[in-house]
């Protein structure tokens, strides 16, 4: 999974829709929205992560 840190809703979902049509899992956040992602995630979820943008 590759998960997307931005305010803009334009780029997270964006990015989201790029990397879905290469079948790569994507997760976009806001700032604030990523920080209790990070709190709340499941340890298999926060494992899963390839990379941060």
């Amino acid at each position: 999974m590759i998960v997307i840190v931005d305010e803009r809703e334009l780029v997270t979902e964006g990015y989201n829709s790029l990397f879905d049509r290469e079948g790569i899992a994507c997760a976009g956040f806001a700032s604030g929205e990523f920080g209790e992602w990070v709190n709340s995630a499941a340890d298999t979820d926060l494992r899963s992560v390839r990379a941060f943008l």
